[in-house]
């Protein structure tokens, strides 16, 4: 009985949160629901010198790094790819930054290099997403913005993850979570 009344109080507690808050529970993934992922928000400062100096030492070069590589196998939340995508980014690691990404987006560490890399790495702000379902795939769609310390233009716009839902044939990247596309605007 006391079990039961401590846990009627914890439901009660949440209930009353998220009416504090005028927020629903969010849908579970792939119940056809469009849903709203949680509030944090993903945000890097641009490479430390520590950073710098393990890129420089061989970080982007396929070095054992301190990267969440479980992130490229997640399936339930798009956000921890995206850390793991910025994290990467911050550390000068283009070739893990590159694993992020959809076979199809043909992305290279390279092209990351020139966009991302210098001496004064950009601060990245991924804002809180939008998940939703469309053809047999789950899109998580976020804001982003770019700063660059070294006086390159600001960018801001939006990335776009991807996951197959589930769906029968499927390879197991395509029911990962992976970057689809970024569209970004100087500022």
């Amino acid at each position: 009985m006391r079990n039961t009344l401590v846990l009627a109080s914890a439901v009660s507690a949440i209930t009353l949160l998220l009416a504090a808050c005028n927020k629903e529970p969010a849908a579970e993934p792939g119940n056809g629901a469009t849903t709203e992922a949680s509030e944090a928000a993903v945000t890097t400062d641009g490479p430390s010198a520590e950073a710098t100096g393990a890129a420089s030492a061989g970080v982007g070069a396929g070095v054992a790094s301190p990267l969440d590589q479980g992130a490229l196998t997640e399936r339930r939340d798009p956000e921890r790819l995206l850390r793991y995508y910025t994290n990467a980014l911050r550390m000068g690691a283009w070739d893990e930054a590159v694993k992020a990404w959809t076979l199809d987006a043909q992305m290279t560490s390279e092209r990351l290099a020139r966009e991302f890399g210098g001496d004064a790495g950009p601060k990245i702000a991924v804002g809180k997403g939008d998940l939703a379902n469309a053809a047999g795939s789950l899109y998580y769609e976020a804001p982003l913005v770019i700063d660059f310390a070294d006086g390159r233009p600001s960018r801001r716009g939006t990335i776009v993850l991807r996951r197959v839902n589930d769906v029968p044939g499927a390879s197991q990247q395509q029911l990962n979570w992976r970057i689809e596309r970024t569209s970004t605007l100087p500022q």
